[in-house]
Formats: C-alpha cells, structure tokens, sequence
C-alpha cells in the first residue's frame, strides 16, 4: 500500500478452490435490516426509466472470491482480547458480516531489533528469522532451523485461522520487503535512493529461500494452506525509502524478473507447489509495462498475475494480458480514502467504493477482488492526521483499552456488503451496457444478482432487459438498499413482466437486486449477433478488408461498404453453448472463405481449420466495442501504427489499451 504523503490527495493510497453456493439459510443470515418494509423507492416513477441490458452470453471465469490484506490490523488486533478480536473477524468473515473468502497474509522482512521504531501502528511487521549475530548477519542461514522463529507472527496467524474457521478458503502470501540484513539500506521500508532495488545484489537465492521457509512455517502452524505466493509490492515505483512509515522495496524489471524465478526455483526445490503471484503492481498500465519486459521463462514461472488499481488506465490491457497468456488474473489491492473528512454516515466514500468495484471487475475481468487492509487505524484517520475514509472498520490501533475500542463501520462497509454478501463465490460476473450496473449468474448458473450504484442526487429508474435470459420467471425479486439513513436493508420485493423489470432507486444509494428467476442464454440475442458483419475499428472508423492478392499485407483497413464481401466477416464459435469471456472464435471472410489467423508472429489468412491460430477471444467491456485476442499467441487485432490512413495494414500486437486494438461490429449501413 502507498504511503498517503507520497501522493495527490487525489489518489488513492495503495495498495483454488471455489466456495460453495450459500444456502438460501446462509443468505437469510448475511441479511440485516430485519423484515421487508415498503420504500418511497416502490412508488410511481419519476424519471424516464434508464435501460439497462443484461447480456448472460458473456460469462467470465468462476469468480473466487472478496478479500482484504491482513498485514497492519491484524498485526495489531491479532493480539487484542478474545472477545473483541472475534467481534472484528466476524464483521469481515462470518456469515452475518461481509462474508470475505480471501485473506492475504503478509510476510514481514522486520528491521533490526536494535533500530529505533519509525514506522506507523502496525506497520512493522515481524520477520521470521531469529536475530542474526550483528557482528555477521550475512551469517542467517535459511537452511538451518535454529535460524528461524517458527511462531513469529503470531497476531497475524492468529487472523489465519480466524478466517479459515468462518469460512475463508483462498489465502496467498505476500512481501513488501526483504529482511533489513539483506537490504542496501539496513532498513525494510526502502534504499536511500528510492529508485533504487533495495535488495543487495548478492541475496535474491537467500531472499527466495526466507520467503518459501517462512510460507511453509506458517502453513504448518496455522493449517491454512497457501495457494499463492507474491514476492514483489508495487515495484516499479518511488514511494519507497528509507525511514518510510512502512516496509517496501524498489524492483527494476529485471530485479522483478530475477526474483521472480529465484522464488519458483525455490518453492520446486522445497517440494511446494505454491503459485507465484506477480507483480502487484500499483495499476494495470504499470502491470502491462512490466509484463512487456519479462521473458517467456519468467512468464512461464507465474501461476496468477496480480495487479492494484489505485490507478485505472489501462484495465483492458491486462484483463487482454490475462486471456492471452491463459493466467488467472487478481485485483489484488485498493482502497479509497474518499472525497470528504473522517465520516461515517457520508456516502460519497461508499459511493466511491461502489463505483471502482463495478468498474474494476466489468474491465478488467479479475477472478477475485481484494481490498487492502478493510480495518483502518482510527486515530490516524481523525482530523488532526489523514482526516479520511480508509478501511471499511476504523479502531484505534494504540488503544488505551482494546476491549473498549469501539468498531467504528462506515459507509463503506455495507457497500462493499451489497456486493460480498450476494455475488458469492463460484458465480460468473456477466455482460451489462451500464456503467453503474454489475451483475453475476449465481453459482450453478440458477438466478442472477444485479448490482447498481445511483451516485446521483434524484432517484433513478432503471428498466432491466432480461431478455438475453432463456428463462425468467415470475419469481419475485429481492432488493436490498444501503444509503444515507439504511444498511442492506431488505425492501419491498420488486415484480417481473414478461424479461423486463423496471424499479427506481432512491438518491445517493447502491441497491442489489436478487433475481431468482433467471436462468440460461437465449443464442438469439448473443453478442455478436449471427451472421456477416463489418469490424470497424475505433481509431481510424475504417473497416478491417481482406487485401486482394498481391497486396502488401493480407488485411488492410478500408472505408466500411456493408456489401462488400471482403469486409464481411462471420465469428463462429469453437465450441457452441460456450458463453465464456474466454470463449475461442473463428473469423472467417465471406469473400474469400479463409479465416483470420495469426503464423509466425505476421496476421494472415489461411484455409479453416483447428489451429489455435485461428481461434480469437472476444473481450468487451459492454460498451458495444471488442478487442480481439489470439488464442496462440496472445497478440491483438491492431491496425499498425494506429494508422487513419484507408489501406493501412492490419496485423497483430501485444495488448496496448490503444483504440487501434479496439473494434465494433457493424452489420448494415445504420450501424446497427
């Protein structure tokens, strides 16, 4: 996580197995607010109804799960009486709180006992090794067992089983910096220069070692067992330095490259078959800039990527990244402090929230979303220090009775409640045309649950097409309200006519609408519909065009002409009833009857066949616009050049976020 001094007011600072299905018991109990109660929400409407089209034919993967870092709370509050630490760990992981799956345990570095504290509550996490002798601390070594502390940590642990006894089954380990006695500086929160690695050039074989010994320590102390192992926290930035108020580190690309495989090589030979996570970097451009620099070797020794969205550019380059290297992806840290002072009944910050999880999770695709640490140090976030609305519980980290310490739940909390609560584990996150809407199939594909966020100061109606459904029935639909004055309160149930559902939403709110009903995919109403169409690129306007032969390039880009039939193109699937976000097309020309296909790096066109060269991955943000993603290779349909120019070639390059990647398909001369 970012050290909020070191950036824009502006900016956020930073930072498998699937759950089953909840029971209609377990839903019943993730409820609160009592019996159902009419809302002035159910009233006549007000507004012209906003349409909002569900599309259940763009499916992605099985979602695993919300999560938080536990790293600074739970180094605290792990050592908190019994009683008030269980209160914390059911309000993020019981069945009446949020419902959290995932937990991320961080793996200390820890500074020199014979260092001056500087860091902030919590913030010094311990290491697991047992203090070097000072006169030679190269002399720690991680193959000899008395080296180690195998209870270090113990207030982290402790959120561990925590976690895993309410339900949690997804956990993954994490580094912000080495052990100080492997760093330049001697200190875990940085270099002198903050450009620079910390980590001493001779160390990362013996840095690789603590992280995967340290791992399995805590696994056989705990039970829990580590799906995944990230070794390296927004490395290609600045914000880390020595004296900083927390632990982090500086990786070049190569660094982040060289550890990378260090620490497969290590977890191989210590018989573990932990994924390596990489490289939580602090948002998707930085994550793309990075994952252009590694090798397929280093690539090949990542299990998941992982990427922060304290900024948003760029999403859709690692969500194409993700598909085309066939590697789950994770959003695996943000929080927003929000727009106003220290508050706890504002909606702005919970509106915030709402928004950056809907967009998170429609554009870039992640398997999972966690949040860094959901409970927010109190003291530090009054008036007189940050005067913000970080974490979802706000405690005093350094409280004169911690059996006293209030729990303080902000808005925040039940909006991310809206989400956690209903889209569950093993649920598939679907298309929607609307920004402020998510909605997720539940797990076993039986009903959906729409999410939407009014950030406005009017009530809104909203009128659901859930005609891409197959079946819909009459079923009544739950809705739950958190705004200004409720929290996740069940209101009035609302009705379904027909595949249409029309309600209003009161000002300034995040509703969830439960419907039971809807089930399967009409193929009629897929996106993109049967039949010849036109790719139109979004840069240039200009058709993708099988060249004539003879031409320099086999695709160029041409003025668009519905009926010419070298801009004709049919998208079939590979396999029909797939209505994954991953599921593979084949492009064929309607003029030539040849399929689109990537050979030896160059984009051609070849006879159909079954090659993963000729199978393209459709993604799309529900916008109406695509970016095409070669199943072999990974490359994106791409005008070179990012070319306006009529009979620019077309080819095939790595994700860029460009429009000259971006295409929407067009059918007559009226666009539609």
């Amino acid at each position: 996580m970012l050290e909020p001094r070191t950036r824009p007011r502006d900016l956020a600072r930073r930072h498998m197995r699937t759950a089953p299905a909840l029971s209609l018991a377990a839903v019943a109990a993730l409820l609160v607010g009592g019996a159902a109660s009419p809302s002035a929400s159910a009233g006549p409407v007000r507004a012209a109804a906003v349409p909002v089209r569900l599309d259940p034919g763009y499916q992605q993967a099985p979602f695993e799960g919300w999560g938080t870092a536990l790293a600074w709370f739970a180094n605290v509050t792990g050592g908190w009486p019994d009683a008030q630490r269980n209160r914390l760990a059911d309000a993020l992981f019981g069945a009446d709180g949020l419902g959290l799956t995932i937990a991320r345990y961080n793996i200390g570095g820890g500074d020199s006992p014979t260092t001056e504290p500087y860091m902030r509550a919590g913030a010094a996490v311990p290491g697991h090794w047992k203090q070097p002798d000072p006169d030679t601390p190269d002399g720690w070594d991680p193959d000899n067992p008395d080296h180690w502390d195998p209870y270090a940590d113990g207030n982290q642990r402790w959120w561990l089983k925590a976690a895993r006894t309410r339900g949690a089954d997804t956990f993954e380990a994490f580094s912000n910096s080495p052990p100080y006695f492997m760093t330049r500086s001697g200190l875990v929160s940085g270099a002198v220069d903050p450009w620079q690695d910390n980590l001493r050039p001779d160390q990362y074989e013996r840095f690789a070692a603590y992280l995967a010994g340290a791992l399995q320590r805590v696994q056989n102390s705990t039970g829990v067992t580590f799906a995944s192992v990230s070794p390296v926290n927004e490395p290609g930035t600045a914000y880390w330095r020595a004296g900083g108020l927390q632990e982090g580190s500086h990786w070049a690309p190569d660094s982040q490259a060289r550890v990378i495989t260090a620490l497969r090589a290590e977890l191989d030979r210590s018989g573990l078959r932990t994924a390596v996570a990489a490289m939580d970097e602090t948002d998707p451009d930085m994550f793309r800039a990075n994952w252009d620099s590694y090798g397929s070797t280093v690539r090949s020794a990542i299990g998941r990527l992982n990427t922060h969205t304290y900024g948003t550019s760029g999403r859709s380059g690692a969500r194409d990244i993700a598909k085309g290297s066939h590697t789950p992806l994770w959003m695996s840290e943000v929080d927003l402090g929000g727009r106003v002072p220290q508050n706890f009944t504002d909606m702005s910050p919970a509106l915030d929230l709402a928004e950056r999880i809907s967009d998170d999770l429609t554009r870039l695709e992640p398997r999972a979303w966690v949040l860094w640490q959901a409970v927010e140090d109190y003291e530090n976030m009054t008036p007189a220090h940050e005067n913000s609305n970080w974490g979802l519980i706000q405690t005093d980290f350094t409280p004169a009775n911690a059996a006293e310490e209030p729990l303080r739940k902000n808005k925040k909390y039940w909006a991310m409640a809206q989400y956690s609560r209903f889209i569950r584990p093993g649920a598939r996150l679907i298309g929607t045309d609307s920004s402020h809407t998510l909605a997720a199939l539940r797990p076993g594909g039986q009903g959906a649950v729409v999410v939407h966020t009014n950030p406005t100061g009017s009530a809104r109606t909203i009128a659901l097409d859930l005609t891409g459904f197959r079946d819909v029935s009459s079923a009544p639909v739950q809705r739950y309200t958190t705004d200004a004055t409720r929290n996740v309160r069940r209101e009035a149930d609302v009705s379904i006519t027909g595949k249409h559902l029309t309600v209003t939403l009161d000002p300034r709110s995040v509703t969830t609408l439960v419907i039971p009903g809807a089930s399967g995919v009409d193929p009629e109403r897929t996106t993109p519909a049967a039949g010849p169409r036109l790719l139109v690129n979004d840069h240039s306007g200009l058709a993708l065009t099988a060249a004539p032969p003879g031409a320099g390039s086999a695709l160029v880009q041409n003025r668009p002409d519905p009926f010419e039939p070298a801009q004709q193109w049919t998208l079939t699937r590979s396999v029909p009833g797939d209505w994954s976000s991953t599921a593979s097309y084949r492009v064929t020309n309607a003029g030539s009857g040849r399929a689109l296909a990537v050979a030896d790096g160059v984009l051609t066109l070849s006879p159909p066949g079954p090659s993963a060269q000729q199978q393209w991955m459709l993604s799309t943000s529900g916008d109406g616009h695509h970016t095409l993603v070669n199943s072999a290779t990974g490359t994106l349909l791409d005008v070179t050049g990012a070319s306006t120019a009529t009979g620019a070639p077309v080819g095939a390059y790595r994700p860029n976020t460009g429009r000259n990647q971006s295409w929407t398909f067009r059918g007559n001369p009226s666009g539609r």
